[in-house]
């Protein structure tokens, strides 16, 4: 079991921080944290694998032989990018030890973490059988035992041919993935740690954004993150926000999508609102780009609108028409998957 939890444990946060060091050594220097190296890693994870299991699925390729090609690519990326982005390191430890915060952030600091854990305890104890995971942990299960991928209906088990309309968004697919790696059950990793593991890279991302909304305030950046946590913890209203998502179906790409996708996307919007976007930056939003069409195929269409039409104002406003090229140039990834979703439909 120890064995198990330790192979777990290196794909979801030791592989994360290694992918993650190249393109943040790329990045400005006050983008530079730890936070964002995992965040980035993860981001950089999930797009080699929308980039080399879509071709197999689409060519009703084993699942075996998917995971197996990413399993040996991810390793290899791994150790490369942890070697050239090595520098990363002591850049990331600067801006760590001068974070010391005073008495009073120090309190909301902790009052901050106390909610996060309780909502972790409370996602790990109170998790309960969402209604959607008779397709998305179903779809991972059949993948499994069948060695296809998106071949056989989850609902009942019939070869119903090749699944268009989830092709070309493989998360059930990583979900399997992390299970053949560590020979954990894939129920048990999707509702006793993704839901853990998600929420702290929610947060993650929230951290990031309170840097960059006050960055030269950090006590502000923890009332920021206390105002989020209150937020989420009361914003069921439906079944259908995104807070009641965050919670009862972390793992499920359409939970993933609001919760993690939209928040980057914005994000990096203030970094272009700032021009504050070097090499890594750009080379990021490209991935996160990858990464809305990984969770759901509802980010192949939405994502270019807001982010073209936040473009050409801040275009407008800045004076900086150049600006709407290199966005355009990073949505290449949705204009092709949205292209090909047309011909395979």
């Amino acid at each position: 079991m120890l064995l198990h939890l330790g192979l777990l444990a290196v794909c979801t946060w030791v592989l994360p921080f290694c992918m993650g060091m190249l393109p943040v050594r790329y990045m400005k220097e006050e983008h530079k944290s730890f936070g964002m190296v995992w965040l980035s890693g993860w981001m950089m994870m999930f797009a080699v694998f929308e980039v080399l299991v879509v071709p197999f699925i689409v060519r009703e390729a084993s699942f075996s032989m998917a995971i197996q090609c990413y399993t040996v690519v991810i390793g290899i990326l791994a150790v490369l990018f942890l070697f050239l982005g090595r520098s990363t390191v002591p850049a990331c430890l600067r801006k760590w030890k001068e974070a010391r915060p005073d008495w009073g952030q120090a309190m909301i600091m902790f009052l901050v973490l106390t909610l996060i854990i309780l909502q972790l305890i409370f996602a790990f104890y109170m998790q309960y059988l969402d209604g959607d995971d008779s397709f998305f942990v179903a779809t991972s299960l059949t993948s499994q035992h069948t060695d296809t991928m998106y071949r056989f209906t989850p609902y009942y088990g019939a070869n119903g041919g090749l699944d268009i309309r989830h092709a070309l968004s493989p998360e059930p697919i990583f979900m399997a993935w992390l299970s053949e790696v560590s020979g954990i059950h894939v129920t048990i990793i999707c509702h006793s740690y993704i839901s853990i593991l998600f929420l702290i890279l929610m947060y993650c991302i929230y951290g990031q954004v309170g840097s960059q909304l006050f960055p030269l305030q950090r006590k502000n950046r923890w009332l920021f993150l206390l105002f989020l946590n209150i937020w989420y913890l009361f914003g069921n209203v439906s079944i259908y926000a995104a807070e009641s998502f965050a919670y009862t179906r972390t793992w499920q790409g359409k939970a993933m999508f609001p919760n993690l996708m939209v928040p980057l996307l914005f994000l990096w919007l203030l970094y272009m609102a700032k021009n504050e976007m070097d090499v890594g930056e750009w080379s990021m939003l490209f991935v996160i780009i990858l990464c809305t069409v990984f969770t759901t195929s509802t980010g192949i269409f939405t994502v270019p609108i807001l982010l073209l039409l936040a473009a050409v104002i801040m275009a407008v406003v800045q004076k900086r028409a150049f600006l709407i090229l290199q966005t355009g140039a990073c949505l290449v990834p949705s204009l092709f998957f949205g292209l090909l979703y047309l011909f395979l439909k």
